[in-house]
């Protein structure tokens, strides 16, 4: 279902929205204020705004926490941040149906820096776009976007309520989509891998979801050396994404 929010990405708290406001590549729409918010900062962020162009909303507490969505963080500031970039998973598909595609689609990931890693390392190696669940991943919340050093910004990110149904639109498309497995998997540097490739990176404990599992094409495993078992979420991503772009480039 496309959500009205899906190009919009909401920064809350003092510091996180007036260190947005500073970084004049991104597109602040708008900043909402609670009306009794005061101090120094305060003063600084309405300033920046000023100075861009900002709109400013002075509004109750309330209204900012019904656009934070975390009163208890927010600090009576909140800013809406375009990214036009973000769409609907289920639109993206329809206007990229004939394309060639190789997408990570994050499966119960809840620790915010895994998915900022993630979103930063798969962006810079080329992956065309990134599936991220409104439900049961992190939120792309102030953590998120540190962990990505901003780079969400500028990421393909690709929203839906639950990851199951999209990776059934996604195989409808032909689409072959693969779960990182641990050792159970095919070799990835051995593997051929489909034009259309979705590849599932699961929970930092249990890895894929049994639900999403039943799912998969293929397993695949990266191979490890010294008896290691395995490797974080976010670093076993980056591999997932850098053999893509080495078979890309060469």
């Amino acid at each position: 279902m496309k959500h009205k929010r899906d190009q919009f990405l909401t920064v809350y708290g003092r510091k996180p929205v007036l260190e947005v406001l500073e970084d004049n590549k991104v597109n602040v729409a708008k900043l909402f204020l609670n009306k009794k918010a005061k101090g120094d900062i305060i003063k600084k962020i309405i300033e920046a705004c000023q100075h861009r162009g900002i709109e400013v909303q002075r509004v109750t507490h309330d209204q900012v926490a019904h656009i934070s969505k975390n009163p208890k963080q927010d600090q009576g500031v909140a800013a809406d941040i375009h990214t036009p970039q973000m769409d609907d998973a289920n639109r993206f598909f329809e206007l990229n149906e004939d394309k060639n595609l190789q997408l990570i689609a994050i499966d119960g990931i809840t620790t915010p820096s895994n998915v900022g890693m993630i979103i930063r390392t798969c962006t810079a190696l080329g992956i065309d776009g990134i599936i991220l669940p409104r439900k049961g991943s992190a939120k792309l919340n102030a953590l998120v976007i540190k962990a990505s050093a901003g780079v969400v910004f500028k990421s393909t990110i690709l929203k839906c309520d639950t990851l199951n149904p999209i990776l059934m639109v996604a195989k409808n498309l032909g689409y072959t989509i693969y779960g990182l497995s641990g050792e159970k998997g095919y070799n990835i540097y051995k593997e051929e891998f489909a034009n259309k490739s979705i590849f599932v990176m699961g929970n930092e404990s249990i890895g894929v979801s049994h639900n999403t599992e039943t799912l998969l094409s293929k397993h695949l495993s990266i191979p490890m050396a010294k008896n290691v078992e395995s490797l974080n979420v976010a670093c076993a991503a980056t591999v997932v994404a850098s053999e893509i772009m080495r078979r890309k480039m060469f």
